[in-house]
């Protein structure tokens, strides 16, 4: 059952809970691109859910950064073409699948976005759904389309599969605290009823889903994090 709704969620088609999402990690001087759950450390591979997924589109995370390449792996999407040790690097990806409720027919427009910054400093916002650290420190902002997005749905989670729930205040801005030393994801939500089309799809309603991976280098020693795993999936 477990498989079922992680399936639907990779999908676009399932609320957040135990949601897949896509998230960067950097490799060397370039990046990888996982799709799984990271507090689970579950990472999904082809042949299997990874197929689901088309080549992202990629770059360095500056307003007019280089294209990167990515490159298909057995359980990632290695993004290289660039030294990233600067800003980071952003990666995206769209679709539009149906959801099925009765005799109603809802075709969604999923996004699904991911990001990871070097170290903690102010930047700009990319994606359509953003989360990028603020000027404060220990703080972030979540941008939507350009804006500031109010009451946006927000996990922090430890590599350690420790969470925090929270909220964006008015101005987009939140807080998260992170007590462990390691890596981190911070996940954000957001859908509304917008209609529209995409690559000639029409769309009833749209889903985001951005993280944002960064590592603190302060804080306690954590609990450790669990070995990553695939599972074993068919496509059929």
């Amino acid at each position: 059952m477990r498989f079922f709704f992680s399936l639907l969620a990779a999908l676009g088609l399932a609320s957040a809970a135990h949601a897949h999402a896509l998230w960067l990690e950097p490799d060397g001087e370039g990046a990888r691109l996982y799709f799984g759950e990271f507090d689970e450390n579950l990472r999904e591979a082809s042949p299997g859910l990874l197929d689901r997924l088309s080549p992202p589109k990629a770059q360095v995370a500056s307003p007019n950064g280089a294209a990167l390449t990515v490159e298909k792996t057995a359980t990632s999407f290695l993004l290289n073409g660039a030294n990233l040790s600067a800003d980071g690097a952003v990666a995206q990806q769209a679709r539009v699948t149906e959801r099925k409720q009765g005799e109603r027919v809802t075709k969604v427009m999923g996004f699904f976005g991911a990001r990871f910054v070097p170290d903690l400093k102010e930047r700009a916002a990319i994606l359509a759904l953003d989360v990028v650290p603020a000027a404060k420190k220990g703080s972030f902002v979540v941008m939507f389309e350009g804006k500031p997005l109010a009451k946006a749905k927000i996990e922090l989670i430890a590599e350690s599969g420790w969470k925090r729930d929270f909220k964006s205040e008015p101005d987009g801005s939140f807080e998260a605290p992170m007590p462990f030393r390691g890596g981190y994801v911070i996940e954000v939500e957001h859908t509304d009823s917008n209609a529209g089309t995409l690559d000639g799809q029409a769309y009833d309603t749209r889903r985001f889903v951005t993280t944002l991976y960064m590592r603190s280098a302060e804080g306690i020693q954590g609990p450790p994090q669990s070995a990553a795993h695939t599972p074993k999936r068919s496509m059929q």
